[in-house]
This record gives C-alpha cells, sequence and structure tokens, in this order.
C-alpha cells in the first residue's frame, strides 16, 4: 500500500527544463503526431527526428519539440526535430546538450546546421545547455 501511494507522487518524467527553454507547460496535452522520419547519426550522438501534428500553430509545434527533446540528453548529446503542422507550416528545432562535442566529420545537412549553431554559441555559457533554438522555416 505504502508503494502504491509514493508510485502516485512521482513528477512527470519528461524533462522539464525543456519545456522551460520552449516557454510550454508540461501540464499541456502534447499534440497528436505522425512520425515521418527518425534517424541516428554520428554513432548515435545525434538525432534527427520529422513529425506532421494534428493541431496548427507555433506553440502546438513547441509542444510537441519539447516532449520529443524530453529525455533526449540521456542518450543523445543532440538533435533537430522538423516540425510540420495541420496547415503546412513548418517548424526545426535544434537541441545542443551538455556533453555535445564538436562534429568535424559533419556530413549531412542536419548535423552541419547543428554544428553551425554549436560554433556561433561557443562562447556562451556552459551553465546555458542545453541550448535549443526554435524557429519557423519556409
Amino acid at each position: 500500500m505504502v508503494v502504491l501511494l509514493l508510485v502516485g507522487c512521482f513528477e512527470d518524467s519528461r524533462d522539464s527544463i525543456v519545456f522551460e527553454k520552449l516557454e510550454v507547460s508540461q501540464n499541456e496535452a502534447v499534440p497528436e503526431f505522425t512520425l515521418l522520419s527518425r534517424e541516428e547519426m554520428d554513432n548515435t550522438k545525434m538525432r534527427f527526428t520529422k513529425v506532421v501534428i494534428e493541431d496548427v500553430g507555433e506553440q502546438a509545434a513547441r509542444l510537441s519539440v519539447a516532449d520529443s527533446f524530453s529525455g533526449l540528453n540521456d542518450h543523445f548529446s543532440s538533435g533537430l526535430v522538423d516540425v510540420i503542422d495541420n496547415e503546412g507550416n513548418k517548424y526545426r528545432a535544434i537541441y545542443i546538450g551538455e556533453y555535445y562535442e564538436e562534429n568535424f566529420g559533419a556530413e549531412n545537412e542536419y548535423e552541419k546546421e547543428v554544428l553551425e549553431l554549436y560554433r556561433s554559441r561557443e562562447k556562451a555559457k556552459e551553465d546555458d545547455l542545453p541550448y535549443i533554438e526554435f524557429k519557423e522555416i519556409d
């Protein structure tokens, strides 16, 4: 009986820092999505994901990204998510975790984009990690 009470008290296991940096609440419902693509690159140090969400707008896309990036740092040092909403709007988010190492052998556009962002932020404080950039794309 005590175990059941303790299990009921655990917080949501999703990364709160990821939701905070994307300026969304963990209490909001994550939109339903269809996974279009998922790749692991650079010896599983980076993950690329592309999804279509059923909802519309930046807030819904941010929630989808937060859910995707939650726990990412446990397995990957960086990530890139492309989100297409129900009206065809496109968003991209890049995640650089605290264990990211400069990838001198970046081969594809996703690895290169993460590397470029990393290099542009090199002078940023380490305590700013994980760093997440979110933007609308064409």
